[in-house]
């Protein structure tokens, strides 16, 4: 995953977000604990998504405690979620997750190849644990790049990718349904094209700079100079799309009893995702500005 799904802050409520913040650390301390200090460096905003929602399906309250963060260990404690079973497999699946990322970055472009061996160790524990989730994560970063290799429509690829985040419902949580499952495939397709978006400056250079190396975008099928007509009208589509996934997976969540942290969640679900999405597609995107040279 990529860090996209995030909450509001200006519109979120501060206890909401305390809660948040104690959901991001608490994921932190338990992917130190069974994966190892330097698989914290995998983690993103998107799997706090993951924790909030395996509280909420296994009805579990999150239990508070005090501590220092490893990354500011001097000055007052942080509040965070303490340890359970629940965060220990968020932090297994984000594991998986980081390390196929990695692997797909070697598989594609050759880069990454040293970072892939130093979390290759973490990984093959992390996958002994959620070995379900292991195979549908590498099942569908192969079909993403069978579908690139033949230049696949969008909405084919943000489907191969939906449906791989799917599979993360039922390893969080015994309880995991349909509802479940649906939001997080559609999270997942929101995600692919995001990032897709937002990568689509930087896959326009690289492309120009190694045209026997590309590296695929959907958005760039048919595109030969990316000039602010076309710019616009890229954003014209992914808009579309962005938003037809972000209503999906609202009817998603309505559907679902949500009562343990509701308001972080509800904050992500209604606020997060549009915000992030005006936000990458008016060009402010981290991706977006990133400037290669030609």
């Amino acid at each position: 995953m990529f860090g996209y799904v995030v909450v509001d802050k200006p519109n979120i409520l501060i206890k909401d977000y305390q809660t948040y913040r104690a959901y991001y650390c608490g994921v932190c301390k338990a992917i130190g604990k069974e994966c190892g200090t330097l698989m914290r460096l995998t983690l993103n905003y998107d799997v706090v998504l993951l924790a909030l929602l395996g509280h909420n399906y296994e009805h579990k309250e999150p239990v508070f405690a005090t501590g220092h963060c490893i990354a500011h260990p001097v000055g007052r404690k942080i509040e965070y979620v303490d340890d359970n079973e629940i965060l220990r497999k968020v932090a297994d699946i984000n594991v998986v997750l980081g390390y196929y990322k990695v692997y797909d970055d070697v598989v594609d472009e050759g880069k990454h190849r040293a970072i892939l061996s130093s979390v290759r160790p973490y990984y093959k524990r992390a996958k002994k644990r959620v070995p379900d989730f292991d195979v549908a994560v590498r099942t569908g970063y192969e079909k993403l790049r069978r579908l690139e290799k033949t230049e696949e429509s969008l909405s084919r690829l943000a489907d191969a990718f939906g449906y791989m985040l799917s599979a993360a419902g039922d390893a969080v949580s015994d309880k995991c349904d349909k509802r479940l499952r649906e939001f997080l495939f559609h999270i997942g397709r929101w995600i692919y094209c995001i990032d897709a978006f937002d990568d689509l400056q930087k896959d326009y250079l690289h492309n120009k700079k190694h045209p026997k190396k590309k590296n695929y975008n959907p958005f760039l099928r048919g595109v030969t100079d990316l000039d602010d007509t076309v710019k616009q009208e890229v954003a014209k589509t992914a808009r579309v799309f962005l938003y037809d996934c972000v209503s999906r997976a609202v009817e998603c969540y309505e559907k679902m009893t949500v009562e343990v942290s509701e308001g972080p969640l509800s904050n992500i679900v209604y606020r997060g995702l549009k915000s992030r999405t005006e936000f990458v597609l008016n060009g402010r995107g981290e991706e977006w500005q990133t400037k290669i040279r030609l």
